[in-house]
Order: C-alpha cells, then structure tokens, then sequence
C-alpha cells in the first residue's frame, strides 16, 4: 500500500514525485523538513488525537529517501511534533493478528524512539498506530497481548 507524502520544496526529486499528481494547497515550515508543500487530502485525522498529544488532530507521512524505512508521522496542526515511524510487520510480523478485526485492513506502523549512542533505539509494539488510508484516519491502540513490548530494542 502506498502513501501520499509531502515535498520538499527545494528539493527536485521530491517535488518531481509528488508535483505529477497532487496539487499543492499547504505549506508547513518545520525544523526537521524545512518549507514543506502538500494537498490537504493526504492529511490523516486523528479524532482523538494521540495519547499526550490529544489536541493534535491532523498528520501527514513524510517519507525521507535518507532515513528509511522510517517514516515520519509530522502534525499539521503543530510541525514540531513529529514521530518516527516503522511499518509494524518490518519488526512484528505478526502484529496484525493482534489488531482489532475492524483495522486489520488498514497498515499499522509503531513508534520508534530514537536515541544517542549507547542506548539502544526502540519500537512501540504495544501501541502501533493504525492509518486508514480510505477514510483518512488515524489512531493507536493498545494491543491486550503482553507478547509486545512498549521499548522494544531493535538496534
């Protein structure tokens, strides 16, 4: 399944990529991306926004060629707040058999906690976040499995 994602403007190859087939309608300044440019309809609602972050409602992924497979989750609502993404079965393969039987159609991606040398970087697989791309949403939830862990090392 592929993803929507924004560009960077002075970046040619991003723009080359995404220019073909979305309009651009948003721009967002961000310390990590810098001017980003986008289409509104790539953006994910989370209703309930995420846990901490519960006043942040709208996202988008950014993919970034120099950082895969991470993905970035940024909010639109606040671009300093991002987070670091892994697509779930890159780590859990069988996480989706976990997934409540309402999002098992939709891709599951956990957070990723990056840190500074010695300490290991590490996953959610506790709390992925579901992204549907049809509707548009997003939301995480917690898995009632104790097979997976909140810091997951995956160095």
């Amino acid at each position: 399944m592929s993803y929507s994602t924004a560009s960077r403007q002075n970046d040619p190859a991003w723009r080359e990529r995404t220019e073909e087939n979305v309009e651009v309608k948003m721009k967002l300044v961000t310390r990590q991306f810098g001017e980003l440019e986008f289409d509104e309809s790539i953006i994910y609602h989370f209703p309930n926004g995420l846990p901490g972050f519960e006043e942040l409602h709208n996202f988008i992924i950014i993919d970034e060629k120099d950082t895969e497979p991470l993905r970035w989750l940024l909010s639109v609502d606040d671009p300093n707040i991002g987070f670091a993404l892994l697509e779930a079965s890159l780590v859990a393969p069988d996480i989706y058999r976990e997934l409540p039987s309402e999002e098992k159609s939709s891709m599951a991606f956990v957070v990723v906690v990056l840190r500074r040398n010695p300490d290991p970087t590490t996953a959610n697989l506790k709390a992925p976040i579901i992204l549907n791309e049809a509707t548009r949403t997003g939301k995480q939830v917690v898995l009632n499995s104790d097979r997976f862990s909140t810091q997951y090392k995956i160095n």
